[in-house]
């Protein structure tokens, strides 16, 4: 600021207020538009609809654990559905439950195998307890399709923050797990895990056995 006193030029400078803190803003979420597809492919003995802005990819059962060089009708098997443009991957896991074993190789009785199924399912998503600040669980129920389930969307930085199972309680059990290619921060993640969600959702309401 300039004055003029006594034919004198005074600068006065003014001195800002204390800065404020601001919130930390995360940048805009660029999600891809949905655009309809249906998977009849090979991975996997189903069918459903889903959003072509995610890939199938075949898993090879030699990557996975305990597996024998021989396969059989019975043997699990595997695909992700891989979203490129968000980082991120859903998990799947289709099992025959005339076919479950431990992961010592024995058979499971069939009366016992869909209970090892969802023990093992649970199993997993609590194990991730220690850094979620909750778990909330969503029923899933088609009884026209026969397909019933629980979809679990884990709350906090948890390294998978949706899973699921859905069987027909008789012969069929899938598995899904969602997973980012960077480290879980819960905040930063929000609208990626929303929008795959819901594009989980349609896919269970489309599954056909």
């Amino acid at each position: 600021m300039l004055l003029m006193v006594g034919g004198y030029h005074i600068f006065v400078s003014c001195q800002s207020d204390d800065p404020v803190a601001r919130p930390y803003a995360y940048a805009r979420a660029i999600l891809p538009p949905v655009q309809p597809a249906q998977y009849r492919g090979n991975c996997l003995p189903v069918t459903f609809d889903y959003n072509a802005a995610a890939k199938p990819v075949c898993v090879n059962p030699s990557e996975q654990p305990h597996n024998s060089s021989k396969s059989s009708p019975n043997d699990p098997q595997w695909m992700n559905l891989s979203y490129s443009a968000l980082g991120a991957q859903w998990h799947l896991s289709y099992h025959p439950i005339a076919g479950v074993r431990y992961q010592d190789g024995r058979q499971v009785e069939r009366r016992d195998a869909l209970a090892v199924l969802m023990a093992e399912t649970q199993r997993m998503t609590f194990k991730h307890t220690l850094k979620a600040t909750a778990i909330e669980e969503e029923i899933i129920s088609y009884p026209e399709h026969k397909v019933y389930g629980t979809l679990y969307v884990v709350g906090g930085d948890a390294a998978s923050q949706i899973q699921f199972y859905v069987t027909d309680s008789v012969k069929h059990y899938l598995r899904g797990s969602l997973y980012f290619a960077v480290s879980p921060n819960s905040d930063s993640l929000q609208p990626y895990s929303a929008y795959l969600l819901q594009d989980m959702r349609g896919i269970l309401a489309t599954l056909r056995w």
